[in-house]
């Protein structure tokens, strides 16, 4: 049985690639990444690992801190990817019998048949290269390269098996993506706060891999300092540890097992539940662009792959205020204004490929295409607006003056309405794949990242173009020191931006009119 899963995770592996030629592209240029920053890092453990010039405790702590981040990798990425690939979910295995035991091993040994577990495979040969200089430190990193490799594949299907047994709401399964996706972005401020408490990130250093080294984290890439060190109590203390975790691992994935095949829960009728009102449609005008503009506005409030990744916008204005303090460099600042305005005027370029089966209703009721593009758009301005100012005005809570806040302001609400205008006419032509209604807000369907890529990479250069003539004048205004560009450059941003959404909404509308058999077939397609 565990053989017919390997088998069958091959087959299904191999398959996919033969889906679509973005698919391909996608998978390799994500595959040529990862190796490359592997490969970084595995010149990064020769090098470091040299005989001739060893430091033992700096060898200790590279080693340490890259086996965290991995093992780190392997906990975190199931919370990304749960709902996006659910070919080996333990859930598609509750009608077929399979003893527990060999769903447990054939899960594990499944999970290693995946690019990133040829990476870290890479990663662990580098590792015993970096242990090199002491034979007994070498032999102790290829004796354990198997057992980590096992660690962290039981890790993640226990993560995995956890999030589909418990939290296999829509609700919570968002909430874990849309917070693991914060910490991250919150990683730099955490790093700082921990350096304070320290004189320095040098003294901190040793604190940190000491502690990680007792944890599973750290625990498997601490062993071979310890055969180095001759410290053969600590190295058994750290296999226990080791062990310990996969046997959690294992009590975790039969426990999460017992609950999906023998204790199903029974889930409420949503339709139970009482509703009054129409909600926002009562706040918009009734015209088919009002009644757009309403369905638009609930999504994002109600629907996490719309509005799921805009939680982490504070964060980054956290994340930028300590780089601010930290490297007293004011761009940190400055830049969060017009960046923030590019993010949300792209977020509508695939309000329709969101839509999924719904926009049969534009279609089969004849909704205009100016009533459907300036729906969607009016939709997004209601809180993209209010946003991309206030984040404009931070600089001016601590140095900017009165001047370079107006440029500011002008040029952040340039950039959203450029990049807004700009999504109109794209997204009425342009579709990819994206997250089904009821995935997470961060996965991805297969066979998306090539077209998703290029459409958003030509989306954000085209954006970027259209400021060419602000940036101009920025320039001219800091290099001249010409009090009176500040007005003309706020205004003509504004102004600019007001234009690209009036001409993205009309000839928008009339490529949304020519293409929408073509868009309903690809939307439905996906």
């Amino acid at each position: 049985m565990v053989a017919a899963l390997i088998r069958l995770k091959k087959d299904l592996t191999f398959n996919s690639f033969g889906q679509s030629a973005w698919h391909i592209l996608g998978t390799v240029f994500a595959g040529l990444y990862g190796l490359g920053i592997v490969v970084m890092l595995f010149v990064l453990q020769v090098g470091s690992g040299s005989p001739a010039e060893v430091d033992p405790e700096m060898v200790r702590t590279v080693s340490v801190l890259m086996g965290s981040a991995v093992f780190l990798l392997w906990l975190i990425l199931p919370v990304f990817i749960s709902g996006a690939d659910t070919t080996m979910n333990p859930r598609q295995f509750v009608t077929y019998g399979i003893p527990r035991r060999s769903l447990i091993l054939g899960m594990a040994l499944t999970g290693l048949i995946s690019i990133g577990a040829v990476l870290t495979f890479i990663w662990l040969i580098g590792q015993v290269a970096h242990w090199r200089w002491d034979p007994a430190a070498a032999l102790t990193a290829a004796v354990t390269l198997p057992l980590l490799l096992v660690s962290f594949s039981l890790v993640s299907q226990a993560v995995t098996t956890s999030i589909s047994a418990w939290l296999s709401g829509r609700r919570a399964r968002d909430v874990l993506a849309i917070l693991a996706l914060t910490v991250m972005v919150m990683a730099y401020p955490i790093v700082v706060g921990l350096e304070a408490a320290f004189s320095s990130l040098e003294a901190a250093l040793p604190a940190v891999v000491d502690f990680l080294a007792l944890t599973p984290l750290g625990a498997g890439a601490a062993m071979p300092a310890d055969a180095a060190a001759g410290n053969w109590a600590a190295l058994a203390l750290r296999l226990l540890i080791m062990a310990a975790t996969l046997g959690v691992a294992v009590l975790v994935i039969r426990a999460g097992l017992v609950k999906i095949t023998e204790q199903p829960s029974v889930r409420g009728s949503a339709a139970s539940k009482s509703a009054t009102g129409v909600g926002l449609f009562e706040r918009f005008p009734a015209t088919p662009w009002g009644a757009v503009a309403a369905r638009a506005t609930t999504y994002w409030l109600k629907d996490t792959r719309y509005g799921g990744t805009l939680v982490v916008l504070p964060a980054l204005v956290i994340l930028a205020v300590v780089m601010y303090f930290q490297f007293d460099q004011p761009w940190v600042l400055l830049a969060l204004g017009p960046f923030f305005g590019l993010t949300l005027g792209f977020a509508i370029s695939a309000d329709i490929s969101y839509d999924n089966s719904a926009f049969a209703m534009h279609v089969t009721t004849g909704v205009s295409g100016v009533a459907d593009r300036l729906g969607r758009l009016v939709g997004l301005m209601t809180f993209a607006l209010p946003v991309t100012a206030v984040t404009a005005l931070v600089p001016a809570l601590l140095f900017t003056e009165p001047d370079v806040t107006l440029v500011l302001l002008g040029v952040s609400l340039g950039m959203l309405g450029s990049a807004a205008g700009l999504s109109c006419l794209i997204s009425a032509r342009f579709t990819y794949p994206v997250p089904k209604p009821g995935d997470g807000p961060l996965s991805q369907p297969s066979g998306s990242t090539g077209r998703l890529m290029a459409v958003q990479l030509g989306t954000m250069i085209a954006s970027l173009l259209l400021m060419l003539p602000e940036l101009a004048l920025v320039a001219a205004w800091l290099l001249g020191d010409v009090s009176w560009l500040a007005w003309v450059l706020a205004l003509g941003s504004v102004l600019k931006g007001l234009a690209l959404c009036w001409a993205g909404v009309r000839v928008g509308a009339r490529v949304y009119e020519r293409s929408q058999p073509e868009l309903f077939q690809q939307v439905i397609q996906y």
